[in-house]
């Protein structure tokens, strides 16, 4: 069955607010879903339950993203230092593309067969995978561990914890998503910590060891705790009908405001992956040491940790797509105006990762919620990872073009530049998408 797009337009938008865009009726029939699907519970023991178990398995899987340009920089210092820096990345961009790219199986498995299938072939894709990673050694290797099977783990989990905890709020689901993605961040300021101790004393391979037991620990909360509130029917759950279902791309040139969406969350993660992944090994190359690099990418995570929840909270007050706008905005100028001409200084260096750390985190959290304007609730995880499944081309090709950008190091400044104008043009596509909808009038939206 596809989805008949309840967001087409400006006149659209100005006739219906956002709650009855959100409950519109679609093609669907309502007995194809949950009958209690409107009633968002909007809190309470099983939904805060959903937040937490989501915290902790967004620990891992988002706490992984957060913690790649310390992984990067340690391995091509150490362990393929012989390789080029195009060559490595290419190990980081397959996992940011099977991530992205197991979406559009992963929302539509979700949404017929709930949670439990997904939680669990997720953490043992990423538990194995990273065991595996622990004894690579050469380029292929870490491919194959790292980038294809922990990614393809990541994939699974990312969109259940997000999809699950959307069936239990919406005037308050900014700040649900909130709560869970702290997790994200912290993960991002633990697991770094974590590996600037461990490396130098127990090496490379006992200290991704270590991490894969930690990660056993959190997803098995996860698996336990997460639970979906809505599903299709059982009868329409075949695996030719999940299939199907999973192609949605039609809906894209149907809905001008789904088309705009997917465009600006493609070039924001673009932008994103290219900063966090090369913010350690830019200090480096400018002749600061490891433990400096390290930092850099603790401080940024660190500081995300309030900008995963302080904007969210701000979103259910004034919008999530007019929140977005503004950090969007905020990281082009932060990326062009400071990172760029003083990024030298490492004071500077951790000033701009605190502050890109905050904004850039809001838009990671509001991510989901802005999908969540578009669509109906059981069919979140379908457009959510259609969404993704996009995303996923753009981040495969990132990593690779930013290290043929960089070189031998003579080339940071023109990455930079690259990065700051990918964001530039991704603020403009927000406001794009905002403007579909509610034209230019101001709106909470």
């Amino acid at each position: 069955m596809s989805l008949t797009p309840v967001c087409c337009g400006v006149e659209a938008a100005t006739e219906t607010s956002l709650e009855n865009r959100t409950h519109e009726t679609s093609a669907n029939d309502p007995s194809d879903v949950d009958p209690d699907y409107d009633n968002f519970p909007e809190g309470g023991k099983r939904a805060n339950l959903v937040v937490l178990g989501s915290f902790f398995a967004i620990l891992i899987t988002f706490g992984n993203m957060n913690t790649v340009g310390v992984i990067q920089a340690y391995v091509s210092e150490h362990i393929l230092q012989d390789s080029s820096t195009s060559a490595v990345g290419w190990v980081f961009s397959v996992y940011f593309f099977f991530s992205f790219f197991g979406g559009i199986y992963a929302g539509p498995i979700f949404d017929y067969t709930g949670s439990k299938i997904p939680m669990y072939v997720g953490s043992i894709c990423i538990i194995v995978g990273l065991f595996a990673t622990a004894n690579c050694n050469t380029v292929w290797q870490f491919v194959l561990a790292y980038g294809v099977v922990v990614g393809v783990g990541t994939s699974f989990l990312m969109n259940c914890c997000i999809s699950s905890v959307s069936h239990y709020f919406l005037k308050k689901r900014g700040m649900a998503l909130g709560v869970c993605s702290i997790g994200g961040a912290l993960g991002g300021v633990l697991w770094p910590l974590l590996f600037r101790q461990l490396f130098p004393k127990i090496g490379y391979q006992w200290s991704m060891r270590t991490y894969a037991f930690i990660s056993c620990f959190c997803l098995g909360i996860g698996c336990i705790l997460v639970k979906n509130r809505i599903t299709k029917k059982k009868g329409d759950s075949s695996g030719y009908t999940v299939l199907k279902e999973s192609f949605v791309l039609q809906d894209l040139l149907k809905d001008r405001s789904y088309l705009y969406l997917t465009i600006s969350i493609l070039l924001c993660e673009f932008s994103l992956v290219l900063a966090t992944t090369y913010m350690s090994s830019y200090t480096i190359y400018k002749g600061h040491s490891e433990d400096d690099a390290f930092l850099v990418s603790i401080v940024c995570n660190a500081v995300g940790v309030i900008g995963r929840w302080l904007p969210n909270y701000m979103s259910d007050k004034y919008g999530s797509l007019n929140v977005m706008f503004l950090s969007v905005m905020t990281c082009s100028a932060l990326v062009l105006v400071i990172w760029l001409p003083f990024g030298h200084h490492l004071n500077v260096m951790y000033a701009f990762a605190g502050l890109y750390g905050f904004f850039s985190s809001s838009t990671l959290s509001l991510t989901p919620v802005c999908c969540g304007l578009i669509g109906r609730p059981e069919d979140f995880g379908k457009k959510y990872g259609t969404v993704y499944f996009l995303v996923a081309f753009g981040n495969l090709i990132s990593l690779p073009i930013a290290g043929a950008i960089i070189g031998d190091g003579s080339g940071y400044n023109n990455m930079i530049v690259f990065c700051g104008v990918v964001e530039v043009v991704a603020s403009v596509m927000w406001l794009a998408t905002r403007t579909s909808l509610v034209g230019w009038r101001w709106k909470r939206i």
